[in-house]
């Protein structure tokens, strides 16, 4: 049945404006209140929903004519209901690295954040209304009547916008000045930035020539031994997690009977995927990291690849993020490639991949990643195999909010103990190839998880804001005898408790592999004698 509403362009607009800010902005508010309490603050805050939909209705209001009002509003509430969810039950915040992972992803990964709650969300919030605008009546009116409507309802706002600033001056400057991170929460005027932030990083990504560096880069070995390095990139992984480093849960019962070293004080490069693989296999340090200029620039594996090392990328998560592109790929997300899936397809099954590139290259230095789905979440009880839900009872669902923290904490500790059993089941795959002289094992996640600490789950959170549990890693190494007998370890466990990052990754690479070029820095190396 169709709504016989007829009104004029400005009114849909406004109404529409109205709409997005009063049901798109409750975790704006909620954080908001709690440091402005409603009891004391009630005029303030009820001034900045205000200032809010001034804001929406003058931006709408410019970008917002005849042929372009109702697709630009129904493509606004549509997408708002989505951050909306994603932001209220998440924590989630779209800034233009969420923008880039949201357009990166894939569809085994969005179907994971799918929920009838969010279904709800976009009933209510995004089909409803985009219905009424669908089947408004738009009244027509002449050029010069529509111009002057607009024109009155843009001095209109512009007024009360100013009027606002000039009798809550000193509380929105320090409001302004001492909660930066708030911004990030208000929709949908901060994801349409993001938006245009992404699109602009994109841009200038594509017209930024490639630049070739490290083409000095050879392989100096002391001796005539074959080398092999598979390094794990790890998914989500907290290093808290880690039985290892002192958890009081033995998620890692197998990796507890290895010689491993494990990094207790390892730090992302950023809290998401599209952003950490890219920056953690670049020569830039995470401060001076861009897509423009890391990825227009040899990464690591380039360059080990150019200096004759045999190099291989098998991925089970959502993609290399560019850095495979001018290697050998192999995708084993598809049960016909990977032979061992159930619900979705084990990081194990990438073993099968390893061990054909072991036996195809019998003499050459070798390095290999296995990009792996480890801990990805919201979907935690997905990520493992029935026999390793040891912790119980586990969360099984992906909507995060309707599990206590208990079941949360479960489901995702499970997710470290598979982990546990596939780092441990590659040690024995690399144990037993014995005609490699030296092969070692470097596992390294590419940022780390909330669980609902603060009310915030998942990751991806502004690097500036984000919290330590999405920051802290879990890293780890493990060496074969022949590779034991050419390092110093116990140089090596000394660096157990020091500071490290992402940014040793790229000189860890390259001494890992014996390779010499003037990019290496000895210093950032972390296995260097």
């Amino acid at each position: 049945m169709m709504f016989l509403i007829k009104m004029t362009q400005v009114r849909l607009t406004l109404i529409v404006a109205a709409f997005l800010t009063l049901t798109g902005n409750f975790t704006f508010l909620e954080k908001t209140i709690l440091v402005y309490p409603l009891s004391e603050n009630w005029l303030f805050v009820g001034s900045l929903l205000i200032l809010l939909f001034v804001f929406l209705s003058a931006l709408l209001l410019l970008l917002c004519y005849r042929h372009t009002i109702k697709p630009i509003l129904i493509i606004l509430l549509m997408i708002s209901s989505i951050v909306s969810y994603s932001t209220n039950n998440f924590g989630i915040v779209f800034d233009h690295n969420m923008i880039a992972n949201t357009f990166e992803t894939n569809t085994t990964e969005l179907l994971d954040l799918v929920s009838f709650k969010s279904f709800i969300y976009l009933l209510f919030f995004g089909l409803l209304p985009s219905y009424f605008v669908w089947t408004t009546t738009i009244t027509k009116l002449s050029l010069k009547n529509q111009l002057w409507q607009r024109i009155k309802a843009f001095v209109i706002m512009m007024f009360i916008f100013v009027l606002l600033i000039m009798s809550f001056y000193k509380p929105l400057s320090s409001f302004a000045r001492e909660n930066p991170d708030l911004k990030m929460y208000i929709i949908p005027t901060y994801y349409l930035y993001s938006m245009t932030k992404y699109v602009g990083t994109k841009f200038n990504t594509s017209i930024t020539p490639f630049s070739q560096i490290g083409l000095d880069a050879k392989i100096n070995k002391k001796e005539n031994k074959q080398r092999l390095l598979v390094l794990v990139l790890g998914e989500t992984a907290r290093v808290d997690r880690f039985s290892l480093n002192g958890y009081k849960r033995q998620t890692n019962p197998l990796l507890e009977k290895e010689e491993v070293v494990s990094f207790q004080n390892m730090t992302s490069c950023g809290t998401d995927t599209s952003w950490s693989v890219p920056c953690m296999f670049s020569s830039l340090s995470r401060s001076n990291y861009s897509h423009s200029k890391g990825k227009n620039m040899s990464n690591v594996l380039d360059i080990v690849s150019h200096s004759g090392v045999e190099v291989l990328w098998l991925d089970n998560n959502s993609d290399s993020k560019g850095v495979a592109d001018r290697i050998t790929f192999e995708d084993y997300r598809l049960a016909g490639v990977n032979p061992i899936c159930d619900d979705e397809c084990r990081d194990e099954g990438m073993f099968i991949g390893l061990q054909d590139f072991i036996d195809t290259n019998p003499e050459k230095d070798m390095l290999v990643v296995l990009h792996t789905m480890g801990s990805h979440g919201p979907a935690y009880y997905k990520r493992y195999p029935d026999s390793f839900e040891v912790f119980l009872p586990a969360c099984q669902t992906n909507q995060l909010n309707e599990c206590n923290d208990e079941e949360i904490n479960n489901a995702y500790d499970n997710t470290i103990v598979y982990t546990d059993y596939v780092l441990s089941k590659l040690i024995t795959v690399l144990e037993n190839n014995t005609k490699v002289d030296e092969s070692a094992m470097f596992y390294v996640s590419d940022h780390g998880e909330s669980l609902g600490e603060n009310g915030i789950y998942l990751h991806g959170m502004p690097y500036l804001i984000a919290p330590d549990e999405q920051k802290r890693v879990a890293a780890m190494m493990w060496f074969n005898e022949g590779f034991s007998r050419s390092l110093d370890i116990d140089s090596i466990k000394e660096k157990i408790e020091v500071p490290l990052s992402h940014d040793n990754l790229f000189h860890t690479l390259l001494g890992f592999m014996n390779i010499e070029t003037e990019v290496y820095q000895q210093d950032m190396d972390i296995i260097a004698q």
